[in-house]
Protein backbone atom coordinates (compact mmCIF):
# COMPACT_ATOMS: atom_id res chain seq x y z
CA UNK A 1 0.00 0.00 0.00
CA UNK A 2 2.89 2.29 0.58
CA UNK A 3 3.90 2.05 -3.14
CA UNK A 4 0.51 3.13 -4.60
CA UNK A 5 1.13 6.91 -4.30
CA UNK A 6 4.38 6.46 -6.22
CA UNK A 7 2.60 4.59 -9.05
CA UNK A 8 -0.09 7.27 -9.13
CA UNK A 9 2.54 10.01 -9.27
CA UNK A 10 4.35 8.18 -12.09
CA UNK A 11 1.07 7.75 -13.98
CA UNK A 12 0.23 11.43 -13.56
CA UNK A 13 3.69 12.37 -14.85
CA UNK A 14 3.21 10.26 -18.00
CA UNK A 15 -0.19 11.82 -18.65
CA UNK A 16 1.26 15.29 -18.13
CA UNK A 17 4.08 14.61 -20.64
CA UNK A 18 1.61 13.30 -23.22
CA UNK A 19 -0.58 16.34 -22.73
CA UNK A 20 2.38 18.66 -23.18
CA UNK A 21 3.46 16.84 -26.36
CA UNK A 22 -0.08 17.01 -27.71
CA UNK A 23 -0.26 20.70 -26.88
CA UNK A 24 3.07 21.34 -28.58
CA UNK A 25 1.83 19.43 -31.64
CA UNK A 26 -1.34 21.50 -31.77
CA UNK A 27 0.69 24.71 -31.44
CA UNK A 28 3.04 23.64 -34.29
CA UNK A 29 0.05 22.78 -36.45
CA UNK A 30 -1.56 26.15 -35.71
CA UNK A 31 1.73 27.94 -36.51
CA UNK A 32 2.08 25.96 -39.78
CA UNK A 33 -1.48 26.82 -40.77
CA UNK A 34 -0.93 30.45 -39.86
CA UNK A 35 2.34 30.57 -41.84
CA UNK A 36 0.70 28.93 -44.85
CA UNK A 37 -2.17 31.37 -44.71
CA UNK A 38 0.29 34.25 -44.43
CA UNK A 39 2.28 33.06 -47.46
CA UNK A 40 -0.94 32.52 -49.40
CA UNK A 41 -2.12 35.96 -48.39
CA UNK A 42 1.14 37.57 -49.48
CA UNK A 43 1.05 35.73 -52.84
CA UNK A 44 -2.59 36.70 -53.29
CA UNK A 45 -1.73 40.29 -52.40
CA UNK A 46 1.20 40.30 -54.86
CA UNK A 47 -0.92 38.74 -57.59
CA UNK A 48 -3.77 41.10 -56.95
CA UNK A 49 -1.35 44.00 -56.76
CA UNK A 50 0.26 42.98 -60.05
CA UNK A 51 -3.13 42.77 -61.71
CA UNK A 52 -4.02 46.12 -60.22
CA UNK A 53 -0.78 47.69 -61.46
CA UNK A 54 -1.04 46.06 -64.91
CA UNK A 55 -4.62 47.16 -65.45
CA UNK A 56 -4.97 50.13 -63.14
CA UNK A 57 -1.89 52.29 -63.71
CA UNK A 58 -0.72 54.02 -66.90
CA UNK A 59 2.80 52.58 -66.87
CA UNK A 60 1.56 49.11 -65.88
CA UNK A 61 -0.94 49.15 -68.73
CA UNK A 62 1.78 50.30 -71.15
CA UNK A 63 4.04 47.37 -70.22
CA UNK A 64 1.16 44.91 -70.33
CA UNK A 65 0.01 46.05 -73.77
CA UNK A 66 3.59 46.04 -75.04
CA UNK A 67 3.91 42.42 -73.92
CA UNK A 68 0.55 41.61 -75.54
CA UNK A 69 1.63 43.21 -78.83
CA UNK A 70 4.85 41.19 -78.77
CA UNK A 71 2.95 37.93 -78.27
CA UNK A 72 0.28 38.87 -80.82
CA UNK A 73 2.90 39.29 -83.56
CA UNK A 74 4.10 35.68 -83.15
CA UNK A 75 2.48 32.42 -84.21
CA UNK A 76 1.16 32.15 -80.61
CA UNK A 77 -0.95 35.28 -81.04
CA UNK A 78 -3.95 33.77 -79.19
CA UNK A 79 -1.99 33.93 -75.93
CA UNK A 80 -2.27 37.71 -76.05
CA UNK A 81 -5.90 37.31 -74.93
CA UNK A 82 -4.67 36.49 -71.42
CA UNK A 83 -2.93 39.86 -71.17
CA UNK A 84 -5.72 42.05 -72.50
CA UNK A 85 -9.37 42.91 -72.29
CA UNK A 86 -11.50 41.80 -75.26
CA UNK A 87 -11.54 45.32 -76.68
CA UNK A 88 -7.77 45.72 -76.28
CA UNK A 89 -7.15 42.40 -78.02
CA UNK A 90 -9.43 43.36 -80.91
CA UNK A 91 -7.61 46.69 -81.31
CA UNK A 92 -4.16 45.02 -81.31
CA UNK A 93 -5.17 42.53 -83.98
CA UNK A 94 -6.74 45.30 -86.05
CA UNK A 95 -3.51 47.30 -85.96
CA UNK A 96 -1.44 44.25 -86.88
CA UNK A 97 -3.59 43.31 -89.86
CA UNK A 98 -5.15 46.54 -90.96
CA UNK A 99 -2.25 48.70 -92.15
CA UNK A 100 -3.10 49.89 -95.66
CA UNK A 101 -0.40 49.37 -98.28
CA UNK A 102 0.83 52.54 -99.95
CA UNK A 103 2.39 52.36 -103.39
CA UNK A 104 5.95 53.70 -103.56
CA UNK A 105 7.12 55.79 -106.48
CA UNK A 106 9.77 54.26 -108.74
CA UNK A 107 10.99 57.79 -109.55
CA UNK A 108 12.49 58.27 -106.06
CA UNK A 109 15.59 56.19 -106.80
CA UNK A 110 18.24 56.61 -109.47
CA UNK A 111 20.86 53.87 -109.83
CA UNK A 112 22.18 54.92 -113.25
CA UNK A 113 25.67 55.62 -111.89
CA UNK A 114 26.17 52.49 -109.82
CA UNK A 115 29.11 50.29 -110.72
CA UNK A 116 30.51 46.95 -109.81
CA UNK A 117 32.29 47.86 -106.58
CA UNK A 118 34.46 44.76 -106.68
CA UNK A 119 36.11 46.01 -109.88
CA UNK A 120 37.45 49.11 -108.12
CA UNK A 121 38.76 47.30 -105.07
CA UNK A 122 35.93 48.21 -102.74
CA UNK A 123 33.77 45.96 -100.61
CA UNK A 124 30.30 45.03 -101.88
CA UNK A 125 28.84 45.26 -98.37
CA UNK A 126 29.40 47.39 -95.31
CA UNK A 127 28.25 46.08 -91.92
CA UNK A 128 27.62 48.50 -89.04
CA UNK A 129 26.93 47.18 -85.50
CA UNK A 130 24.03 48.68 -83.54
CA UNK A 131 24.04 49.09 -79.75
CA UNK A 132 20.96 50.88 -78.45
CA UNK A 133 18.99 50.88 -75.22
CA UNK A 134 17.14 47.56 -75.15
CA UNK A 135 18.50 46.02 -78.33
CA UNK A 136 21.54 45.19 -80.42
CA UNK A 137 21.81 44.40 -84.10
CA UNK A 138 23.34 45.35 -87.43
CA UNK A 139 22.86 47.54 -90.46
CA UNK A 140 24.21 46.15 -93.72
CA UNK A 141 24.62 48.51 -96.70
CA UNK A 142 24.94 47.28 -100.29
CA UNK A 143 25.88 50.13 -102.62
CA UNK A 144 25.03 48.32 -105.85
CA UNK A 145 21.42 47.02 -105.74
CA UNK A 146 22.01 44.81 -108.78
CA UNK A 147 24.04 42.53 -106.51
CA UNK A 148 20.92 41.72 -104.45
CA UNK A 149 18.72 38.79 -105.47
CA UNK A 150 15.88 36.82 -103.92
CA UNK A 151 17.13 33.24 -103.65
CA UNK A 152 14.58 30.46 -102.98
CA UNK A 153 15.50 27.66 -100.63
CA UNK A 154 16.30 24.18 -101.80
CA UNK A 155 13.33 22.54 -100.08
CA UNK A 156 13.35 18.92 -98.92
CA UNK A 157 9.86 17.77 -98.04
CA UNK A 158 8.53 20.61 -95.90
CA UNK A 159 11.96 21.76 -94.70
CA UNK A 160 13.58 24.93 -96.00
CA UNK A 161 17.27 25.73 -96.02
CA UNK A 162 19.78 27.34 -93.67
CA UNK A 163 21.06 30.65 -94.98
CA UNK A 164 24.63 29.40 -94.62
CA UNK A 165 23.89 26.44 -96.89
CA UNK A 166 22.01 28.68 -99.30
CA UNK A 167 24.97 31.06 -99.59
CA UNK A 168 27.45 28.25 -100.24
CA UNK A 169 25.16 26.71 -102.84
CA UNK A 170 24.73 29.87 -104.93
CA UNK A 171 28.02 31.64 -104.20
CA UNK A 172 26.56 34.57 -102.25
CA UNK A 173 28.73 36.60 -99.89
CA UNK A 174 26.01 38.00 -97.61
CA UNK A 175 22.29 37.92 -97.00
CA UNK A 176 19.28 38.17 -94.71
CA UNK A 177 16.04 36.24 -94.32
CA UNK A 178 13.09 37.36 -96.42
CA UNK A 179 9.63 35.68 -96.52
CA UNK A 180 7.64 34.22 -93.69
CA UNK A 181 6.55 30.61 -93.98
CA UNK A 182 3.62 28.31 -93.40
CA UNK A 183 3.95 26.65 -89.99
CA UNK A 184 0.66 24.93 -89.04
CA UNK A 185 2.28 22.59 -86.50
CA UNK A 186 4.73 25.09 -85.01
CA UNK A 187 7.80 23.11 -86.12
CA UNK A 188 9.55 26.00 -87.84
CA UNK A 189 10.66 23.99 -90.88
CA UNK A 190 10.37 26.95 -93.26
CA UNK A 191 9.64 25.08 -96.48
CA UNK A 192 6.59 26.94 -97.82
CA UNK A 193 6.72 30.76 -98.10
CA UNK A 194 3.74 32.86 -97.10
CA UNK A 195 2.69 35.17 -99.91
CA UNK A 196 4.30 35.89 -103.23
CA UNK A 197 7.64 34.40 -104.21
CA UNK A 198 8.64 35.81 -107.59
CA UNK A 199 12.16 34.87 -108.70
CA UNK A 200 13.84 35.97 -111.93
CA UNK A 201 10.48 36.89 -113.43
CA UNK A 202 8.81 33.57 -112.55
CA UNK A 203 6.00 33.07 -110.02
CA UNK A 204 7.00 30.30 -107.62
CA UNK A 205 4.34 31.02 -104.99
CA UNK A 206 1.09 32.93 -105.48
CA UNK A 207 0.36 36.27 -103.83
CA UNK A 208 -1.36 36.67 -100.50
CA UNK A 209 -4.63 38.53 -100.99
CA UNK A 210 -4.47 40.35 -97.64
CA UNK A 211 -4.30 44.06 -98.61
CA UNK A 212 -2.02 44.87 -95.68
CA UNK A 213 0.80 42.75 -97.11
CA UNK A 214 3.18 44.73 -99.31
CA UNK A 215 4.90 43.33 -102.35
CA UNK A 216 8.62 44.17 -102.17
CA UNK A 217 10.98 43.62 -105.06
CA UNK A 218 13.70 44.93 -107.36
CA UNK A 219 13.56 45.82 -111.02
CA UNK A 220 16.25 44.74 -113.48
CA UNK A 221 17.73 48.24 -113.00
CA UNK A 222 18.01 47.75 -109.24
CA UNK A 223 15.10 49.98 -108.16
CA UNK A 224 13.21 48.71 -105.13
CA UNK A 225 9.43 48.70 -105.63
CA UNK A 226 6.95 48.37 -102.80
CA UNK A 227 3.17 48.33 -102.68
CA UNK A 228 0.15 46.39 -103.86
CA UNK A 229 1.15 44.84 -107.21
CA UNK A 230 -0.21 42.00 -109.31
CA UNK A 231 2.24 39.70 -111.03
CA UNK A 232 1.21 41.32 -114.32
CA UNK A 233 2.16 44.70 -112.85
CA UNK A 234 5.54 43.34 -111.83
CA UNK A 235 6.25 41.99 -115.30
CA UNK A 236 5.18 45.25 -116.92
CA UNK A 237 7.52 47.43 -114.86
CA UNK A 238 10.43 45.02 -115.21
CA UNK A 239 10.60 43.56 -111.71
CA UNK A 240 13.11 40.73 -111.47
CA UNK A 241 12.51 39.40 -107.92
CA UNK A 242 9.76 40.05 -105.37
CA UNK A 243 8.10 38.69 -102.22
CA UNK A 244 5.50 39.83 -99.69
CA UNK A 245 5.55 40.90 -96.07
CA UNK A 246 4.39 43.74 -93.80
CA UNK A 247 4.26 46.39 -92.51
CA UNK A 248 5.67 49.12 -94.72
CA UNK A 249 7.95 51.40 -92.70
CA UNK A 250 8.91 54.23 -95.05
CA UNK A 251 7.11 55.21 -98.28
CA UNK A 252 8.52 57.91 -100.57
CA UNK A 253 10.74 59.14 -97.74
CA UNK A 254 7.84 59.52 -95.29
CA UNK A 255 7.43 57.49 -92.07
CA UNK A 256 4.37 55.26 -91.91
CA UNK A 257 4.26 55.13 -88.09
CA UNK A 258 3.35 58.59 -86.85
CA UNK A 259 2.10 57.72 -83.37
CA UNK A 260 2.82 54.93 -80.91
CA UNK A 261 5.42 52.25 -81.53
CA UNK A 262 3.75 50.51 -84.46
CA UNK A 263 1.73 47.97 -82.48
CA UNK A 264 4.05 44.98 -82.94
CA UNK A 265 5.70 44.89 -79.53
CA UNK A 266 9.42 44.16 -79.11
CA UNK A 267 10.98 41.31 -81.06
CA UNK A 268 13.90 40.32 -83.29
CA UNK A 269 13.48 42.18 -86.59
CA UNK A 270 14.61 42.11 -90.20
CA UNK A 271 13.87 44.90 -92.68
CA UNK A 272 14.91 46.02 -96.15
CA UNK A 273 15.08 49.53 -97.58
CA UNK A 274 16.75 51.65 -100.25
CA UNK A 275 18.38 55.06 -100.42
CA UNK A 276 17.90 57.52 -103.29
CA UNK A 277 21.25 56.55 -104.83
CA UNK A 278 20.19 52.89 -104.94
CA UNK A 279 22.07 51.68 -101.86
CA UNK A 280 20.17 48.79 -100.27
CA UNK A 281 19.75 48.92 -96.49
CA UNK A 282 19.30 45.75 -94.46
CA UNK A 283 18.51 45.96 -90.74
CA UNK A 284 18.65 42.91 -88.46
CA UNK A 285 17.87 43.24 -84.74
CA UNK A 286 18.57 40.67 -82.02
CA UNK A 287 15.89 39.93 -79.46
CA UNK A 288 14.36 37.62 -76.88
CA UNK A 289 17.47 38.12 -74.69
CA UNK A 290 19.90 36.95 -77.37
CA UNK A 291 22.83 39.03 -78.58
CA UNK A 292 23.91 40.72 -75.35
CA UNK A 293 20.53 40.38 -73.62
CA UNK A 294 18.79 42.25 -76.42
CA UNK A 295 15.04 42.42 -75.81
CA UNK A 296 14.17 43.37 -79.38
CA UNK A 297 12.98 46.45 -81.23
CA UNK A 298 9.61 47.96 -82.05
CA UNK A 299 8.63 48.59 -85.64
CA UNK A 300 9.01 52.31 -85.00
CA UNK A 301 12.58 51.80 -83.84
CA UNK A 302 13.36 49.87 -87.02
CA UNK A 303 11.66 52.60 -89.05
CA UNK A 304 13.77 55.22 -87.29
CA UNK A 305 16.94 53.30 -88.19
CA UNK A 306 15.85 53.25 -91.82
CA UNK A 307 15.20 56.99 -91.77
CA UNK A 308 18.59 57.59 -90.14
CA UNK A 309 20.19 55.82 -93.09
CA UNK A 310 18.13 57.89 -95.55
CA UNK A 311 15.74 55.20 -96.78
CA UNK A 312 13.15 56.45 -99.25
CA UNK A 313 11.29 53.14 -99.09
CA UNK A 314 11.49 50.39 -96.47
CA UNK A 315 9.48 47.38 -95.36
CA UNK A 316 9.70 44.79 -92.60
CA UNK A 317 10.61 41.22 -93.44
CA UNK A 318 9.86 38.13 -91.37
CA UNK A 319 11.21 38.53 -87.84
CA UNK A 320 11.34 36.56 -84.62
CA UNK A 321 13.49 33.44 -84.70
CA UNK A 322 13.91 33.81 -88.48
CA UNK A 323 15.89 37.05 -88.25
CA UNK A 324 19.41 36.31 -89.46
CA UNK A 325 22.33 38.19 -91.00
CA UNK A 326 24.97 36.27 -92.94
CA UNK A 327 28.24 37.82 -94.06
CA UNK A 328 31.58 36.46 -95.20
CA UNK A 329 30.93 32.83 -94.30
CA UNK A 330 29.34 33.30 -90.89
CA UNK A 331 26.22 34.46 -89.10
CA UNK A 332 26.80 37.82 -87.44
CA UNK A 333 23.70 38.25 -85.31
CA UNK A 334 22.33 35.99 -82.56
CA UNK A 335 19.16 34.28 -83.87
CA UNK A 336 16.63 33.46 -81.14
CA UNK A 337 16.02 29.95 -82.44
CA UNK A 338 16.32 26.71 -80.45
CA UNK A 339 17.80 24.95 -83.47
CA UNK A 340 21.15 23.37 -82.46
CA UNK A 341 22.74 24.93 -85.55
CA UNK A 342 21.89 28.40 -84.30
CA UNK A 343 19.74 29.33 -87.29
CA UNK A 344 16.31 28.57 -88.68
CA UNK A 345 15.36 26.87 -91.94
CA UNK A 346 14.13 29.55 -94.37
CA UNK A 347 11.90 29.52 -97.47
CA UNK A 348 14.07 32.16 -99.19
CA UNK A 349 16.50 34.98 -98.51
CA UNK A 350 17.77 38.25 -99.93
CA UNK A 351 21.31 37.35 -100.95
CA UNK A 352 24.20 39.59 -101.99
CA UNK A 353 26.65 38.46 -104.70
CA UNK A 354 30.23 39.62 -105.33
CA UNK A 355 29.42 40.77 -108.89
CA UNK A 356 26.35 41.25 -111.05
CA UNK A 357 27.58 38.46 -113.32
CA UNK A 358 27.81 36.09 -110.36
CA UNK A 359 24.22 36.99 -109.42
CA UNK A 360 23.02 36.36 -112.97
CA UNK A 361 24.81 33.03 -113.13
CA UNK A 362 23.35 31.91 -109.81
CA UNK A 363 19.70 32.49 -110.68
CA UNK A 364 19.66 31.69 -114.40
Amino acid sequence: MQHQPERQTHSHTQLSQKARRAARGRRRKRRLIAASLSVFGVLLLLFGGSIGVAFGTPWGSHLRLLAAETVASTRHYEWARYLTTPSEYAQIMKELNGIAVRQSSTDDVSVANTRDIADVGGQPVQVIPLHQDGYTGYVMLVQDPKLVRLVPAQVHGSTGEYITDMAKRVGAIAGVNASGFEDPNGNGWGGIPVGLEYVNGTVRQSSKTDPSWATVGFTNDGVMVMGNYTTSDLAQIGVRDAMQFHPELVVDGQPTITQGDGGWGLDPRTAIGQERDGTVIFVVINGRLHGGHSIGASMKQVMDIMLKYHAVNACAMDGGSSSVLYDDGKILNSPSTLDPNGQRHLPDAWMVFPTEQAANDAVN
